[in-house]
């Protein structure tokens, strides 16, 4: 009779017996074939005959195929063929490498031939295919107006801010990806496969959180307004603290030894405290500016009193969270064995290995058929 596994015994990936195609173009289809690279599925870029859409997109670090980082961090673990050119031969091969595939990621424009019967398909868009926005040329900043998250971003008294970066895009790759795995879990009851969709439109409305329902339930929205609670951010001796101190405002003024301000009859309500809160922030500012973050976050603690320090990327880096957590990894490549960092992943999922290890691939020449992996 065998005994428990070992501990050391290697487990097997979570996705390891998957074969993915990903014909998207863009940041969230790429990003979702990227989840699923991390949790083991053997994931094949397609590619058409001049490259992926994502490989001239910046930031830029040098020249080539892998001279965009944003193709890097999407593609790490995944393998590519290029199309061919010629109309027959590109449908030929695609149609080879949809029939092999559990799992296709493709854009809502895309025509291919039909998967294999009990393939899952998730097809991503920027809006829904049949909403009112269907025809809309877009971007990120489009995105993240429509959603109102611009409208609520910034101070009252100024125009609204826009959220650097590509987070509608990657909310919506992550939204695909959920959604491939729940279609990948119905196949297991019932052997069928499927079509899924995600568009950034509705998944940037459903991180919206309370902006869809406020709307539904009232027609108002969220704005700029001064927030009402006690929210400051505070310059110390050597950084920045952000203190949110809606729990015990009178142990707020027991971490800067400012209790005296309990008693004073400014402050002897709490909607007087909430009212002349900014008074009370230019006292704890002046004793903030004699303490280091640390002493403040560690006292803070002590009071139970939501407050960290921000902090800076390179801070961020060498913390011992992100190293402890593999936040930052350094990838081999494995013709050379040179490194790259990269980002490690956004979650773990128990027992199984993250393995997006490799760097994005480099161009390939134009598939004929045949194996690619």
């Amino acid at each position: 009779m065998s005994g428990p596994p070992r501990r050391d015994t290697p487990r097997p990936a979570a996705l390891g017996h998957l074969s993915v195609v990903d014909l998207s173009s863009g940041v969230a289809g790429q990003y979702c074939g990227k989840l699923l690279a991390g949790y083991g599925a053997r994931v094949t870029l397609a590619e058409p005959a001049e490259g992926t859409p994502t490989r001239r997109m910046p930031p830029f670090a040098g020249d080539g195929d892998t001279g965009s980082l944003l193709f890097r961090h999407l593609n790490q673990g995944k393998a590519a063929v290029t199309l061919p050119g010629d109309g027959h031969a590109r449908d030929e091969r695609l149609s080879e490498l949809v029939a092999g595939a559990d799992v296709v990621v493709r854009d809502g424009t895309a025509v291919l031939p039909e998967p294999a019967p009990g393939a899952v398909e998730c097809v991503v868009t920027d809006f829904p295919e049949d909403g009112p926005y269907a025809g809309w040329r877009t971007d990120e900043m489009v995105h993240q107006a429509l959603s109102g998250y611009m409208n609520a971003t910034g101070r009252s008294d100024r125009e609204p801010l826009y959220g650097v970066g590509r987070r509608a895009y990657y909310a919506c790759g992550t939204t695909a990806f959920v959604s491939v795995l729940a279609a990948l879990r119905e196949r297991r009851r019932s052997g069928r496969g499927q079509r899924v969709r995600a568009s950034v439109f509705e998944s940037m409305a459903a991180m919206g959180q309370n902006f869809v329902t406020q709307h539904s339930y009232n027609g108002t929205t969220e704005s700029r307004a001064r927030y009402t609670g006690l929210l400051a951010t505070l310059r110390c001796a050597d950084g920045h603290i952000v203190m949110f101190a809606i729990r015990d405002p009178v142990a707020v003024c027991r971490l800067f030894d400012a209790e005296h301000l309990a008693d004073d009859p400014r402050f002897d309500r709490p909607g007087s405290f909430i009212r002349d809160w900014d008074e009370l922030v230019k006292v704890f500012q002046d004793r903030a500016l004699r303490m280091t973050t640390g002493e403040v976050v560690a006292r803070a603690q002590e009071l139970r009193i939501s407050c960290e320090r921000v902090w800076t990327p390179e801070e961020l880096v060498a913390s011992e969270q992100w190293r402890g957590r593999g936040v930052v990894r350094t990838l081999r490549h494995p013709r050379d064995g040179g490194g790259e960092h990269a980002l490690g992943p956004v979650f773990r999922v128990s027992g199984s290995p993250y393995l997006a290890d490799t760097p994005a691939p480099e161009r390939a020449a134009p598939a004929t058929g045949g194996e690619d992996r």
